[in-house]
């Protein structure tokens, strides 16, 4: 079996140059469907590089963000 936490350690560098952003419509969507609120606290588990992290961060909600894969979480940081 492939080690599944290292399986986009050679791929960060394409990831976060290619890899494209949710749409800022998104928020509207869980507003409505979810009651997103800015108090509402996100837990972002396979963050990644932190693409839907960061779209919570500039809605002002907290978001606890959790990556196992040492270099995708750098790329987030």
């Amino acid at each position: 079996m492939a080690n599944t936490v290292e399986r986009f350690s050679n791929r960060v560098e394409n990831y976060v140059k290619y890899r494209p952003t949710y749409p800022p419509e998104i928020l509207s969507l869980f507003r409505t469907e979810m009651n997103l609120q800015t108090a509402s606290t996100i837990a972002d588990i396979g963050a990644g590089t932190g693409i839907s992290a960061k779209i919570f961060l500039e809605n002002g909600n907290p978001v606890f963000a959790v990556e196992p894969n040492e270099a995708m979480r750098n790329a987030a940081t």
